[in-house]
């Protein structure tokens, strides 16, 4: 990673209280596993609903600039919470393109539980900066 992202929120090495995120990029996916603490909740030991937004917002634009090697940024983003999720346990999140057209990219990302049952999904669309 370059210094540029070091003090990202989500992969971020140098952010003393960022998730610290690493990832996997294959030609059809993009994913990560993160397992969130205490300081992650919103109420007693369910992961807060932004962190699961931030998870699924990170893999399906990363997907873009790792895939491009271009920046690119979310343009639109919309999640669909299915269950709590809980503290403690890993959590896996995954994203796929739907299609492309130009600059933007319309994504699909997952969250799945350490079982793998599917906590929360998202579309979103990507725009590749200029």
């Amino acid at each position: 990673m370059s210094d540029q992202y070091s003090w990202c929120f989500a992969c971020g090495k140098d952010n003393p209280i960022g998730l610290k995120l690493e990832f996997e990029l294959t030609e059809a996916q993009y994913s990560t596993v993160f397992i969130p603490g205490p300081e992650h909740q919103s109420y007693d030991g369910r992961v807060h609903g932004g962190i699961i937004t931030t998870l699924l917002d990170e893999v399906i634009a990363g997907f873009v600039h790792k895939s491009t090697g271009k920046d690119a940024f979310t343009a639109r983003l919309e999640v669909r919470y299915r269950q709590p999720v809980p503290i403690g346990q890993p959590l896996r999140a995954v994203a796929r393109p739907i299609k492309q057209k130009g600059r933007m990219y319309e994504m699909q990302g997952e969250l799945f539980l350490a079982d793998g049952q599917l906590a929360a999904e998202a579309t979103g669309k990507i725009l590749l900066a200029t």
